[in-house]
């Protein structure tokens, strides 16, 4: 008697043994764990790049505008000082700066025209691709009526 009283209360006492299943579940639950804490590094490692390259980005355009308005002020400079020489040669420095201003409104003007072409002939080609869409549609509509194709 005293044997299985000893035996009963040593498979009290001992843990359970693990079973292969729970193995395999735990085994899962640490793998799926594993992979969450991968996915979330790696989404702060994107964050962290894209954040970086951000800020390189706007540097970057911060530098070319500075560069566009130097290179605006530039040009400026360069027109009052040909204005300065022309008028200098003829002894009127008004007539150089009048001469400048006449050359450039034909520039403006030539440059405004082949704009003002391009955005009208791009109208139309939007009025014609509108009109080929609707085209499209409407024989779509024809082709999905009942018994319009004869079926």
């Amino acid at each position: 008697m005293r044997v299985c009283e000893a035996l009963l209360m040593a498979s009290q006492d001992a843990p359970p043994a693990a079973s292969p299943r729970a193995d395999v579940i735990a085994s899962l639950r640490q793998i799926l764990a594993d992979g969450l804490r991968f996915v979330r590094a790696e989404m702060g490692l994107a964050r962290a790049e894209g954040s970086a390259a951000a800020k390189r980005a706007a540097l970057a355009a911060g530098l070319l505008a500075a560069a566009a308005v130097g290179l605006l002020l530039s040009a400026v400079l360069l027109l009052g000082a040909a204005a300065e020489a022309i008028g200098g040669a003829l002894h009127h420095p008004w007539l150089g700066w009048l001469i400048m201003a006449g050359l450039l409104l034909v520039i403006v003007g030539v440059l405004g025209g082949l704009g003002y072409r391009m955005v009208r002939r791009t109208i139309a080609e939007g009025r014609r691709v509108g009109a080929t869409v609707k085209e499209d549609l409407e024989w779509v509509r024809e082709l999905l009526k009942p018994n319009a194709n004869g079926s």
